[in-house]
């Protein structure tokens, strides 16, 4: 009687759990923005310095997504006939929207949360929309919750079938959210609260491309 074939499915057995034990250890459930695995020490101290947000990897861990995302779309238009903004886009102007998640802790407190500083802001924008070759502000919402002190003040609407919110702003940030796109498809944006010369920034980075 052979001992051998039990002998080798003992060793087999070894080393697939070393394998499978190894690959364990490899995988902390923190990944960076490209998808690699960090440990969670660096995933906290890119949080805490505000770069970054903790956001689900849709595999049960977590991956952290720039604050400030620069990049391109491939194809500009549809944001623009879905705001209403054809002309714009023939015109080469850049489409200015600010983004509101719904109602949250951030952006239902403080003394910067009402009406007359909103509508100051909105001066603001305006100005700076003028000068960089951009649309009028255009304000969407995900969900309107919170939005009834804004009510005949400022033009809010439901992003179109979820466009923005699909290509720009997947998870609920907090407070709220911009991004300027340019008809060549460029954007910029900021994920989460910002302070208002932000926007000021962006339009003239991509104003001047």
């Amino acid at each position: 009687m052979s001992f051998l074939p039990s002998f080798r499915m003992k060793i087999t057995g070894l080393i697939i759990l070393f394998f499978w034990t190894g690959t364990l250890v490899a995988q902390t459930g923190y990944k960076d923005e490209l998808g690699r695995e960090i440990s969670r020490e660096f995933f906290e101290q890119q949080i805490l310095e505000r770069a970054y947000f903790g956001i689900p990897d849709g595999m049960g861990g977590k991956m952290l997504v720039h604050r400030m995302p620069v990049g391109m779309v491939d194809d500009p238009f549809p944001f623009y006939e879905k705001t209403g903004n054809t002309e714009a886009f023939q015109e080469g102007k850049i489409l200015l929207v600010i983004f509101y998640p719904g109602k949250d802790e951030c952006n239902s407190t403080g003394l910067g949360n009402n009406a007359a500083t909103f509508q100051k802001e909105h001066k603001s924008l305006l100005k700076w929309a003028e000068k960089y070759g951009a649309t009028q502000p255009i304000y969407l919402y995900s969900n309107p919750s919170g939005l009834e002190k804004y009510e005949g003040m400022l033009p809010w609407q439901a992003d179109p079938d979820r466009i923005f919110e699909k290509q720009f702003f997947k998870f609920p940030y907090p407070c709220g959210s911009f991004v300027v796109l340019h008809p060549s498809g460029s954007f910029r944006g900021i994920l989460g609260e910002y302070p208002l010369s932000q926007i000021q920034v962006a339009l003239k980075k991509l104003a001047n491309k």
